[in-house]
């Protein structure tokens, strides 16, 4: 049997990646689960795996060469199997990647007739929404075109590198200096603003009494759990009991329920904030959820990680930063994210009316409220609460 690996989706707007390097030549033997290739995108440097065990048939893409999301770049087999037609020439067409919300929701209005008759590549339509330049205004800023000549990136690039110059002859001589955005920061600058000019974003916070949950964590200490370990673990339960939540609005008005509860990390690094994702986080106990929450931030902090299936749902958590409480901008077609503040020690009055120092902690939830209402975030907040208030629940 023949496996194909796949250029990497890797974040959900890509369109293209790029392989960086072959760690096998085609003949090699390899074992399921080896690093096969690394490919660089927007956002990470992803190793790519094999999904079996036998010998790399043949690679479809050099290392430097640019490939479209989902499209082939080699294929894994047995010795003397045959690899199809497509690797022998022009390579499969990739399935489409699934359109995100924002992405839909933010995609070009209607063209005019005068739009419609410019010639205009893929990648320079692109940049050009992506830059909130008009189509129909676009001939006459490049200075007028021929009928007949199409637009390229290059002649983007050069539009919106003088628009800036032109927006900087106006600040006279005040006194700055320009820093480059890297390609990560740019990404998540463009899908954040997205998302918080097109999702309803609706915030319930709770507090949550984690004094039981740090003598749970000190009496499991040869494990090494952290905090956030639980607060993730918390998380998972609370989405299989609220599915709602772990669910994405489509533009066709329906919410597409989704089977599997990956949760994604928030992690800040050098080159900005990436979000591994932990695959199907509510089938793992608290330390299977421990150990695979250390190796995918680990992987991260290296600059690279593995292949990984999309989050349906985010945790931020800036509790080692001494911060009492924040929201968080949703990352669609998410339709929730998780904001995790520092855990503090504060006098609390109890049922009996005595006034006792308790470890508090505020998590904040950040919801579309196409999704649900207030309502759903409390009531799945409130879940959250109780699994860490109540942590000798917690599958060990």
């Amino acid at each position: 049997m023949i496996s194909t690996l796949i250029m990497p989706q890797g974040g959900q707007d890509l369109e293209t990646g790029i392989i960086l390097k072959w760690l096998k030549k085609e003949g090699d033997a390899v074992a399921k689960g080896d690093v096969v290739c690394e490919v660089e995108t927007e956002k990470a440097v992803i190793e790519v795996e094999a999904q079996q065990a036998g010998v790399l048939l043949k690679i479809l893409a050099k290392e430097q060469e640019e490939v479209k999301i989902l499209a082939p770049i080699g294929y894994i087999g047995e010795k003397g199997d045959q690899v199809p037609e497509s690797g022998q020439g022009q390579p499969a067409e990739p399935a489409k990647p699934q359109e995100s919300a924002a992405t839909a929701s933010i995609a070009s209005p209607p063209l005019t007739p005068n739009a419609q008759k410019l010639k205009i590549s893929p990648k320079a339509r692109k940049l050009a929404k992506d830059n909130q330049i008009s189509l129909d205004s676009l001939g006459e800023s490049l200075g007028g075109l021929d009928v007949d000549k199409k637009i390229t990136a290059q002649d983007l690039q050069g539009l919106i590198q003088g628009s800036a110059v032109k927006a900087d002859s106006y600040a006279g001589q005040q006194d700055f200096t320009l820093q480059p955005l890297n390609a990560v920061r740019k990404t998540g600058a463009r899908r954040m603003a997205a998302s918080w000019s097109t999702v309803p974003h609706i915030f319930v916070t709770v507090a949550v009494d984690m004094t039981e949950a740090a003598a749970f964590r000190k009496a499991q200490a040869a494990f090494e759990l952290s905090f956030n370990d639980m607060i993730i673990y918390a998380c998972a339960q609370a989405l299989r009991k609220y599915p709602v939540v772990n669910s994405s609005y489509a533009e066709d008005g329906q919410l597409r329920m989704w089977q599997d509860v990956n949760i994604g990390l928030a992690v800040n690094t050098p080159e900005g904030l990436i979000v591994p994702v932990i695959e199907d986080a509510d089938r793992l106990s608290l330390r299977e959820l421990s150990k695979k929450s250390k190796a995918v931030i680990e992987k991260i902090r290296a600059g690279k990680q593995a292949v990984a299936k999309p989050a349906r749902f985010t945790v931020s958590n800036l509790g080692m930063y001494n911060v009492e409480q924040f929201t968080a901008i949703i990352n669609p077609p998410e339709a929730a994210i998780l904001a995790v503040s520092t855990i503090r020690k504060l006098p609390v009055v109890a049922d009996d009316d005595r006034i006792t120092v308790r470890s508090m902690m505020n998590l904040t939830l950040s919801i579309d409220h196409r999704i649900g209402t207030g309502v759903t975030g409390a009531e799945f907040l409130n879940e959250v609460k109780h699994v860490l208030e109540e942590p000798q629940t917690m599958n060990l």
